[in-house]
């Protein structure tokens, strides 16, 4: 059950950069909300 804590953050923050890539944005603004997502652990 512990192995998932420390996967899904970074999962969770590949998605957010996905829908914005998938939205028309570009991958240095994907590359930034990856980065806040995962400083903010979601």
């Amino acid at each position: 059950m512990h192995d998932i804590a420390y996967i899904l953050p970074p999962v969770a923050a590949i998605g957010y950069s996905l829908v914005y890539m998938l939205l028309g944005g570009g991958l240095l603004g994907a590359g930034l909300i990856f980065v806040i997502a995962k400083l903010l652990g979601r």
